[in-house]
């Protein structure tokens, strides 16, 4: 069995595609195996995740990239030409925005712009949600009008027609990402959520399929028999020492935003537990956070929960705590049986952000009011997880990790980088092109870890719509599930398997 650091054992657990490969120490790669490619059925309740060792018998996978050999333009087919003067302008709202080769995320990425942009608009598409402007990486491009702040004669943008969805123009993401890619009917290339998911018999009607009325009143599920509540004064998460009566209450998830635009990260330091995980058209990340000795008066921006927070909260038999979600979503946590928290059904414990910031930063909660809500509804039957193991030294045989860079599949703000401090033994994080730190809003302290995992998980892109721009939503499969591990701790990385069971 590997063994967690005890050093005031914050942990993150990041969840990544089998062609990601992370470097440490000296910038080598790490071992990494591929997933299995097979869709499953949802995964039933489950308790805690256990560490297993394996040998590190893994080799690492070479990904070959896409090239940017030029493709004949087939005959007949007019090149595209762009007017010479354009007749408006644009600046992104944020950074890092994709732009495509076509009026919507099933084209290809030509390239990112940021708010410093200054871009020729020269036409928009027929429903006005895109506008082709000039120009990115050398080429035309279109890009997202939820994005898009236009300046000039913005009444003479003309309706232009789209570029054919050609295997030129296509997205090609789930190849060049490694994703899994399931059978059955549904977008090509994506599978369908309807194999994933079974829908629900005979489901209720109204807001949220009616599922509002039902989360919090629903009878809280039995402890399972062989797993008692747990008793002492020893943090099954994290080792270190907690009040006995806090073990008699109940574990919480909480759904964290993670983009440009969110402008603090309050409590993001606090939590027992942290998962960061692949998202929309696997090019996003945010933050499951897991929470029972860790406290926050601030907890957010609180933003909408996805399949792993799903399996999360299953694994830990925890409520969530979110910011909406769509419906299907919705229907995949009841079927779970998750006490779904969500902000827009049970107001109680959410309140919004003082310093304001848009949609991204609205909502927040803490730890405090949660942990209140759920005693008066009836949510508290105490703590049943299996415990981790620790020890206060690491395992022989790991290879030195001083520096751990996990390059997400989108480059730029979602790249991340865990740096060891000796002195501490904990982990400092950064991300992005210019190694941002991590900062909790609450206290102004840059986030550490004293264990981080990097856990190889199968991905699968399905046809589900999760937003106004089309991103697609991501499968990924925990419970039930195991596969390849490395355990970074004491300025080592440690190769072996994680499980839940």
């Amino acid at each position: 069995m590997t063994h967690l650091s005890k050093r005031l054992a914050a942990i993150f657990l990041l969840l990544v595609l089998g062609a990601i490969l992370a470097a440490c120490g000296g910038d080598e790669p790490l071992p990494t195996a591929t997933p299995t490619k097979t869709a499953v059925p949802a995964a039933t309740n489950t308790p805690v995740p256990t560490d297993t060792p394996a040998p590190p018998t893994a080799t690492p996978t070479e990904t070959v990239a896409p090239t940017d050999t030029p493709t004949p333009t087939p005959e007949g087919t007019p090149t595209p030409t762009l007017t010479p003067t354009p007749v408006a302008f644009l600046s992104p709202t944020e950074d890092d925005v994709n732009t495509r080769k076509g009026p919507g995320t099933d084209y290809g990425k030509v390239g990112m712009v940021t708010q410093a942009d200054n871009l020729g608009v020269f036409g928009k598409s027929s429903d006005g949600k895109w506008y082709k402007i000039c120009c990115v990486n050398g080429q035309d491009a279109w890009i997202s009008s939820q994005f898009a702040k236009l300046s000039g004669d913005t009444a003479a943008i003309a309706v232009i027609d789209a570029p054919a969805l050609t295997d030129e123009t296509r997205a090609d993401e789930v190849a060049a990402a490694g994703g899994g890619v399931g059978s059955g009917p549904g977008t090509p290339g994506r599978i369908s959520i309807g194999n994933v998911v079974p829908a629900v018999d005979n489901p209720p009607s109204g807001k949220y399929f009616g599922l509002c009325g039902l989360r919090v009143n629903r009878p809280v599920r039995e402890v399972a028999p062989d797993r008692p509540v747990l008793t002492g004064s020893t943090n099954p998460l994290t080792g270190q020492p907690i009040d006995p009566a806090r073990l008699q209450e109940r574990i919480f998830v909480a759904r964290y935003g993670n983009e440009p635009a969110v402008n603090d990260y309050f409590g993001i330091g606090a939590p027992d537990l942290v998962f960061e995980e692949l998202m929309d058209n696997l090019n996003t990340t945010r933050f499951t956070t897991v929470w029972l000795g860790g406290d926050a008066p601030q907890i957010g921006p609180l933003r909408s929960f996805r399949s792993t927070t799903i399996q999360v909260a299953q694994m830990f038999d925890a409520p969530m705590a979110s910011s909406g979600a769509v419906g299907p979503n919705q229907v995949f946590a009841y079927q779970a049986g998750i006490e779904d928290l969500d902000e827009r059904c049970s107001s109680a414990p959410y309140f919004n952000n003082p310093n304001g910031g848009g949609y991204q930063n609205r909502v927040l909660t803490s730890s405090a009011k949660l942990r209140a809500f759920m005693a008066n509804n009836g949510l508290d039957k105490g703590v049943t997880v299996r415990p981790f193991t620790f020890s206060d030294t690491p395992p022989a045989g790991g290879q030195p990790a001083n520096r751990v860079v996990v390059p997400y599949p989108n480059r730029g703000f979602y790249e991340v980088e865990w740096r060891y401090d000796a002195g501490t033994g904990r982990y400092a994080r950064f991300s992005g092109s210019q190694r941002n730190p991590l900062i909790d809003g609450n206290n102004g302290q840059q986030v550490t870890a004293a264990n981080v995992v990097i856990m190889d998980v199968q991905h699968d892109l399905t046809d589900l719509v999760e937003d106004i721009v089309n991103s697609y939503s991501v499968r990924t499969y925990i419970v039930g599930k195991e596969g390849p591990a490395t355990i970074i701790r004491d300025g080592v990385a440690i190769e072996g398997r994680w499980r839940v069971t």
